[in-house]
């Protein structure tokens, strides 16, 4: 089904772009919110209409995009990576990531929008496209630096170290086949019908 989106929705496109969607998606999601109308005859003519407040819009986004991509080109973002003995990293940076470190200082970004080909599994200096408008994706600087965990090595066990006993259960037989009993404190007091 063809729609005609009268906002922008990342995974989709931008206002005034015609997309192709399932009819399920557009009749249930797009539509009701009014995300999107749908393509026809008739809504052609009123779109055209329409068109041109959405294109004085658009242009008004844009304009508002590239400001804050002013903005956003200045910032670099930097976090820190655990790597073990071997060289291997616990984790990755993700656009989830990037993301939460943006909103920190005051961007509120769609991770959808932040363009990563894969996550960061190494050390160093990275660049990732932040795409504000459809026309307007700004390069931000992150850097990623490493921090060697260092493992502690086991003592070997001392000889005649002592060996923790365990307490057999209440009730469980114990290797000389006697029942164990529990033991009662003696600083309970009892209760008496008084």
């Amino acid at each position: 089904m063809e729609v005609i989106l009268q906002e922008d929705y990342a995974a989709l496109g931008y206002i005034g772009d015609q997309v192709q969607v399932r009819p399920g998606f557009a009749r249930n999601f797009l539509i009701p919110r009014g995300i999107a109308i749908a393509y026809s005859k008739r809504n052609v003519g009123e779109m055209a209409h329409r068109l041109v407040a959405i294109h004085a819009k658009k242009a008004k986004l844009k304009a508002a995009a590239e400001e804050e991509g002013k903005k956003l080109s200045a910032i670099s973002l930097s976090f820190t990576l655990k790597f073990g003995k071997q060289g291997k990293s616990f984790g990755t940076i993700t656009t989830r990531d990037i993301e939460a470190q943006l909103a920190e200082k005051g961007f509120k970004v769609d991770r959808r929008r932040i363009k990563l080909s894969e996550p960061f599994k190494k050390a160093g200096d990275y660049e990732v496209e932040v795409k504000l408008h459809s026309e307007v994706g700004v390069p931000v600087k992150v850097e990623v630096r490493a921090e060697h965990i260092v493992e502690k090595e086991e003592a070997p066990a001392e000889e005649g170290s002592k060996k923790r006993t365990r307490r057999p259960r209440k009730g469980a037989k114990s290797d000389t086949g006697e029942e164990a009993v529990a033991e009662t404190s003696a600083a309970a007091p009892e209760k008496s019908d008084a």
